[in-house]
């Protein structure tokens, strides 16, 4: 009988545990591993399992929690004292996810619904990986020198923004790199955003680029578009001239809106945090003082 009553506070009640194969993944990855249930010291009855991917968005100073979905288990069943169960569990993530980073993270949190007593729960952390084609852009980055900053991967209610410094190439002459990007079957598509000192003043100019999957695939090739677009960006703001790049196309100013950027990374994201969350993190950035950045390429068409 005391048993039972510590139980019902979870004292000696069953335990929970999803053990997963991984914790890094691609989007699309299949997350796999097993559930395991390890009775306590009386027999429970269990309702179900429930297990939820959750997303915690950090904006500004707040922290937004979403379920990205639930995967509930199995019918109720009876779990005996000491008794150890296993179940199979497998989900594919969607390919729609933000990418983690200081301010984007996922768990999995596993509860076990105990009839008449206090559920228990488990979480489980994993990161999401950025997709191949994106990585070699960083990389190729990474080679000229500029780093990721700590706000790097800020999710501004539209699309996930990654913002970099300076370090070798460019160094005194910009101040940051910012880009949004959009994967597509035959490369990426960036929109860039470059911060540049002028007599002391702050400069910024956009542009649109597209990098085919063959350039994608030689480093040192990438490594050279990439540093001559950044080139031309800078040669642009001294000069007003512009050489066309071979390799897509490209636009500069602040009154420039975007018709190529379907699937950017977070572009579907405000659907899956959810409206209500999506609306309140704009609603605080309308009341910051705000001089236009990359979410100014999304403004509808007038």
């Amino acid at each position: 009988m005391f048993k039972d009553l510590m139980a019902r506070f979870g004292k000696g009640a069953a335990k929970v545990d999803l053990v997963l194969n991984r914790n890094q993944f691609q989007l699309g990855d299949v997350a796999e591993g097993k559930l395991v249930i390890q009775g306590g010291t009386v027999e429970q009855k269990i309702n179900k399992i429930d297990v939820r991917l959750m997303v915690v968005i950090r904006h500004d100073e707040t922290e937004y929690v979403h379920a990205v979905t639930s995967i509930p288990f199995y019918e109720s069943f009876i779990i005996h004292p000491g008794e150890y169960k296993e179940f199979p569990f497998q989900y594919q993530l969607p390919y729609d996810l933000l990418i983690s980073g200081n301010y984007v993270t996922y768990f999995f949190n596993t509860k076990l619904d105990i009839a008449g007593g206090v559920d228990q729960k488990d979480r489980d952390y994993i990161e999401i990986l950025c997709p191949h084609s994106l990585q070699q852009v960083l990389d190729a980055l990474s080679q000229l020198g500029f780093r990721e900053k700590n706000d790097s991967r800020k999710f501004n209610g539209h699309v996930q923004e990654f913002a970099l410094f300076p370090t070798d190439f460019l160094q005194g002459k910009a101040e940051e790199l910012e880009f949004v990007v959009a994967m597509q079957h035959d490369g990426v598509r960036l929109l860039l955003e470059l911060d540049l000192y002028s007599f002391g003043h702050e400069k910024e100019l956009k542009r649109e680029v597209f990098i085919p999957n063959h350039l994608l695939d030689s480093e040192a090739e990438l490594v050279s578009e990439l540093k001559g677009i950044l080139e031309e960006m800078v040669d642009y703001a001294h000069t007003g001239y512009h050489h066309e790049s071979h390799y897509g196309h490209s636009h500069h100013g602040h009154g420039y809106h975007s018709s190529g950027m379907a699937g950017a990374v977070g572009g579907f994201a405000a659907g899956v945090i959810g409206a209500m969350v999506v609306n309140e993190m704009l609603d605080n950035d309308d009341n910051d003082d705000d001089d236009g950045g990359l979410e100014d390429f999304f403004e509808d068409d007038d």
